[in-house]
């Protein structure tokens, strides 16, 4: 107080500016922080996540045995049933459909359908133009079994599962699922360096 009664009264305007200028960037630096503490708090952001499938996590190796009977490409695979249902038979489409899809990369990709035994019941036609390949792998089917049964996953070159799709009986559903893995596969594409 005593400092206040000394100080003429261009110091105290002085003061006040100095005070309130002090203020100001105080705020401008506090406003911000409490703006994102609530902002997190509240769930109102969404995290950078950009993939639409389900990320395998620890990753799942197929046996070097199994992944040597694989194309050399990425790959859209899905775990064969004994009798070709209606999940089985939506994933064999929009399998198909996706690497149709794919266009110019579609040399980088090719669709499996790993099979427990050699004779499945039921099989759908596919398009004329269908690229699916059947293959019997008992080791890597129980081994996509085990991630998640009906899904449809897609296999790096060097045969580690990366994602997996699950598959919807209703045909529209599982129409969107192969969009989303669309998507994903484009951009693990973009970025890989193998296959």
């Amino acid at each position: 107080m005593k400092a206040t009664k000394e100080l003429s009264p261009e110091q105290l305007v002085q003061r006040r500016k100095n005070r309130r200028l002090f203020i100001g960037i105080f705020l401008c630096f506090a406003i911000p922080l409490v703006g994102a503490k609530i902002i997190l708090d509240m769930g109102w952001y969404n995290p950078g996540v950009t993939n639409k499938g389900e990320l395998v996590d620890p990753p799942v190796e197929l046996s070097q045995q199994d992944n040597e009977q694989l194309p050399d490409t990425w790959r859209l695979a899905f775990a064969m049933t004994e009798n070709c249902d209606l999940v089985c038979e939506n994933s064999l489409y929009v399998i198909n459909q996706t690497h149709l899809a794919l266009g110019r990369e579609r040399s980088r990709v090719t669709p499996v359908a790993i099979q427990q035994q050699e004779e499945v019941s039921n099989l759908p036609e596919l398009s004329p133009d269908s690229q699916m390949q059947y293959l019997t792998l008992t080791n890597a089917h129980q081994q996509l079994a085990e991630i998640e049964p009906s899904s449809m996953f897609i296999i790096d070159p060097n045969g580690f599962v990366v994602m997996y799709y699950v598959v919807s009986q209703d045909r529209e559903q599982a129409i969107q699922q192969g969009r989303d893995m669309l998507d994903d596969l484009k951009k693990l594409l973009k970025m890989s360096r193998v296959g």
